[in-house]
């Protein structure tokens, strides 16, 4: 695998940018042509940029904190870290406000995830969170909580009208996460990616990363997607091993392999294996599980991720729904921990996964403190 250099300390300024292009050294080239150094230079800086200490930006005022209130929380699958994480950091995040939670897991699909909601609902909670799971799927299940008053906060899901709060993260930081994998593929690459891409059409909130890693690929004249894929969730076990097998064996000039998130990459990487493929590729994924770190931490064949702070999406989607309980609008309660690239040299100096370059946890209790209890 390709390491870039640069001829002089970085920094993140539109100088430094200007001075990149000027020393770099030449590209290589490829049958499409020679790269463009100054796509290859803004790539880098960014990379570059995505590793070093990423600043919060967090609420600075809060409503008071509703009291003695009961909120259940709904992970899309709780044997995917993905989608537990985040539900995790919200039951430490309703613990330090003083609320009470329960967790019901969804179980993966779009019927247990209706049971789930429906479970909730008989508990007769304040409100629900779910995590990773796209309202359209449990549409009428959402609305009949709705309907008996109960609060509905969604997190890393889509905006629907049923929800009081949605979107968290945002649109454009799932974009990033994609944006940031196709940089780094570029970076690793010189310039000549050749990518196999797979996407998973299960959950809507994915498709501005995946969008995000094709587009920012199409400004590299001399990068190409070879061939792209879909799956969902259920498809993990059996048919994405033997899916990107046959990818590989379709396109043996790749290089690069994407998929949406982190916990498909163990069956991704089985499928290569079963063809001896076990070093030499660039594989990228996004979410930045504990798993995942500990991987690319090993050399296990994964190479980086692009990471979210996922038990700072719990504590987020709490705030957002404490705003929702005092009837204000949740636009500044929305995730500000950033994205961190986590490659081999960032992974060394993670013990589990990243967490946010700040103590988040702190900045919300002081927060909550200051606000007061209603």
């Amino acid at each position: 695998m390709k390491k870039y250099s640069i001829c002089a300390t970085v920094g993140l300024t539109l100088l430094t940018a200007l001075t990149l292009s000027a020393c770099q050294t030449q590209a290589p080239t490829s049958s499409g042509g020679e790269v463009d150094a100054g796509v290859l230079s803004a790539a880098q800086i960014r990379v570059l940029a995505a590793t070093e200490t990423i600043e919060a930006t967090l609420p600075s005022t809060s409503p008071p904190l509703a009291a003695d209130k009961f909120v259940v929380l709904i992970p899309c699958n709780q044997s995917q870290p993905g989608c537990t994480q985040p539900a995790l950091g919200a039951q430490r995040a309703a613990e330090a406000a003083g609320w009470r939670t329960q967790m019901i897991d969804g179980k993966g699909t779009g019927d247990q995830q209706n049971a789930a909601v429906q479970q909730a609902i008989a508990l007769k909670p304040d409100g629900i969170i779910t995590f990773a799971i796209d309202p359209g799927t449990i549409q009428g299940s959402l609305a009949q909580a709705r309907s008996q008053g109960i609060k509905l906060v969604a997190a890393a899901a889509t905006e629907s009208d049923v929800l009081d709060a949605s979107s968290n993260p945002a649109s454009e930081v799932y974009s990033m996460t994609g944006s940031l994998l196709a940089d780094y593929a570029i970076t690793e690459t010189e310039g000549q990616v050749k990518a196999l891409v797979l996407h998973d059409t299960g959950f809507e909130v994915l498709k501005p990363r995946y969008e995000g890693f094709i587009d920012g690929l199409k400004a590299c004249t001399t990068c190409s997607v070879l061939e792209e894929q879909t799956f969902t969730s259920s498809d993990l076990a059996n048919s994405v091993p033997r899916l990107v097998q046959q990818m590989a064996q379709r396109n043996p000039e790749f290089n690069t392999i994407y998929v949406d998130y982190d916990d498909a990459v163990p069956p991704l990487l089985q499928g290569l294996r079963s063809i001896g493929i076990d070093d030499g590729k660039v594989v990228v994924s996004s979410n930045g599980t504990s798993a995942a770190t500990e991987c690319i931490k090993s050399d296990c064949g994964q190479d980086a991720t692009t990471a979210f702070s996922l038990d700072g999406i719990g504590w987020a989607s709490v705030d957002s729904m404490n705003r929702v309980f005092a009837g204000e609008a949740t636009s500044d309660s929305s995730y500000g921990l950033g994205v961190k690239l986590i490659d081999r040299e960032v992974a060394a100096s993670i013990p589990d996964m990243w967490n946010g370059d700040s103590d988040y946890a702190a900045a919300y209790r002081e927060l909550w403190r200051r606000a007061g209890t209603n």
